[in-house]
C-alpha cells in the first residue's frame, strides 16, 4: 500500500513505526548520530514509511538504521557515508550545529527500494565480540570441578560463532580499583598476544575472580543457529557489521578484528532449531572432543542474549536434553548470559542494579545428576562491567 495510507498490509502502521523511532531516540541520547537520525526519521513520514516494509515483529528502528548502515557499507560514496565512521566519515557533534539529516535523508529517498527490499528481508542479528568476557568467567565457573577435562563447546544460537573462538582472544578483567589506590588489579584470560582485545571491569563490591583459574582447553566447539553466517561469505558478515552502531567504533573495531582472525580457522556453525537439534548437535560435539582428547569430555552448552528468543515453553527442553546427555555420568554443563527470568531454573537476584540486564547462570550435571543451579553474577548486556556474587 502506498506511505500515505498509512499502513502496510502486513506489517506495522506508520503511526507505531513513528513512535518506536522517537522512543529509540528518546532511549539513547548519549547516540550522536543514531539518536538523531531516529528522532529525525521519527517526524517525517516519507523515511519512516520504510519500515512498515518488515515482517511482522521485524518493525523495529534498529532495522532501518541496520539496513542504512548496510547500504553505507556498501555503497561509501552516498551522501550519508561522511557521518558514517565505519566508512571513514566522522560522528556528528550536536555541540557545533552539526545535522546529518538532511544527507541521510536524501540517501534513504534516493535508494528507497534498495531499503525497502532489505528490510522486508532482513532481520537484526548481532555477534558482540565483548560478551567473550563474560563466557569467559561462565566457563571458568563451569569446569571449577573438572578442570582437566577437555571441553567440548556448543553455542545456541551463534550467528557467526565468533564467541566461539574466546580462547583466541586477549579477555581483560579489570579488579575494581581500591578505595585511596589510582589503579586496580587485572587478569587476562585467552591469548595475551591476540589482536581482539575484548575488556570488561568488575564493579565495586562484586566478589573476587579465581586469578589463578584459567580457561579449560577448548577441544571442539560447533554453533548451532536457524540462520548460521559462514565467515567466508562477505555480504552475510557486512550484514552483521551493519547490525551494529557506527556510534561504538570500538565495537566495530573489535568484530573486524575477531572476523579476521578466525577466518582461516572457523568453527564449524550449522544450521538448526536450538531447541529441537540441540541434542544431536551437543552429542556429536562431545564424540569429537572424546575422539580427539579421551573419553572424558566435558560438554558446555552456553547461550548468550539468545534464550530470550525462544517460545518460553519450549526453554525447558533444552534442559531435558541435556539432562539425557548427562544420564551415562559424564560432565555436562549449560552457562548462561541471559535477561532475567529467561533461563527456567535460575531465579535472578531481588535487585538487578540499573543496567544489569544479563544474568550470569550456571546449570551442571555430575554423574548424572543435576547439582543446583547457580547465579555466578549480573552483567552489562556487552559486558563492559560485571558483579560477581
Amino acid at each position: 500500500m502506498p506511505a500515505s495510507s498509512g499502513h502496510d498490509s502486513e506489517g506495522e502502521t506508520l503511526d507505531v513505526v513513528a513512535q518506536r523511532l522517537a522512543q529509540f531516540a528518546a532511549t539513547y541520547p548519549h547516540l550522536p548520530l543514531y539518536s538523531r537520525l531516529a528522532a529525525a526519521a521519527s517526524a517525517d513520514p516519507a523515511v519512516a514509511a520504510l519500515l512498515t516494509a518488515a515482517r511482522p515483529g521485524q518493525a523495529r528502528p534498529v532495522l532501518l538504521l541496520a539496513a542504512l548502515h548496510d547500504l553505507v557499507l556498501r555503497s561509501p560514496d552516498v551522501p550519508a557515508a561522511r557521518w558514517y565512521t565505519s566508512v571513514g566519515g566522522r560522528s556528528p557533534d550536536p555541540g557545533a550545529g552539526d545535522d546529518p539529516w538532511p544527507d541521510v535523508r536524501t540517501t534513504c529517498l534516493d535508494h528507497a527500494d534498495d531499503l525497502r527490499s532489505t528490510i522486508a528481508t532482513r532481520s537484526t542479528q548481532t555477534n558482540e565480540v565483548n560478551r567473550a568476557v563474560y563466557v569467559a568467567v561462565l566457563l571458568v565457573a563451569a569446569a571449577a570441578d573438572v578442570p582437566s577435562s577437555p571441553v567440548a563447546l556448543v553455542e545456541l544460537g551463534c550467528s557467526a560463532g565468533l564467541l566461539l573462538g574466546l580462547d583466541r582472544y586477549h579477555i581483560r578483567l579489570a579488579a575494581p580499583t581500591p578505595p585511596g589506590s589510582p589503579v586496580g588489579g587485572s587478569c587476562v584470560l585467552g591469548s595475551p598476544s591476540s589482536p581482539v582485545h575484548c575488556q570488561g571491569s568488575l564493579r565495586q563490591g562484586s566478589a573476587a575472580f579465581p586469578v589463578a583459574a584459567g580457561l579449560p582447553t577448548i577441544v571442539e566447539r560447533v554453533g548451532l543457529d536457524r540462520a548460521p553466517v559462514a565467515l567466508s561469505d562477505a555480504d552475510e558478515v557486512r550484514w552483521l557489521e551493519a547490525c551494529l552502531w557506527p556510534d561504538q567504533p570500538e565495537r566495530l573495531a573489535r568484530f573486524r578484528a575477531a572476523v579476521d582472525l578466525l577466518r582461516p580457522d572457523p568453527p564449524l556453525v550449522v544450521t538448526g532449531d536450538m531447541v529441537d537439534d540441540v541434542g544431536s548437535v551437543a552429542h556429536s560435539a562431545r564424540a569429537v572432543a572424546s575422539a580427539l582428547a579421551g573419553p572424558d569430555a566435558h560438554l558446555v552448552v552456553m547461550s548468550a542474549w539468545a534464550l530470550t528468543y525462544v517460545r518460553r515453553d519450549r526453554r525447558p527442553l533444552i534442559a531435558s536434553a541435556l539432562a539425557e546427555l548427562a544420564a551415562d555420568g559424564r560432565p555436562v554443563s549449560w552457562i548462561t548470559a541471559e535477561p532475567p527470568g529467561a533461563v527456567p531454573g535460575i531465579i535472578p537476584p531481588a535487585d538487578v542494579p540499573p543496567g544489569g540486564e544479563t544474568v550470569l547462570a550456571l546449570r551442571r550435571w555430575r554423574a548424572g545428576t543435576e547439582l543446583p543451579p547457580a547465579v555466578v553474577g549480573l552483567a552489562h548486556p556487552h559486558a563492559p562491567w560485571l558483579h560477581l556474587l
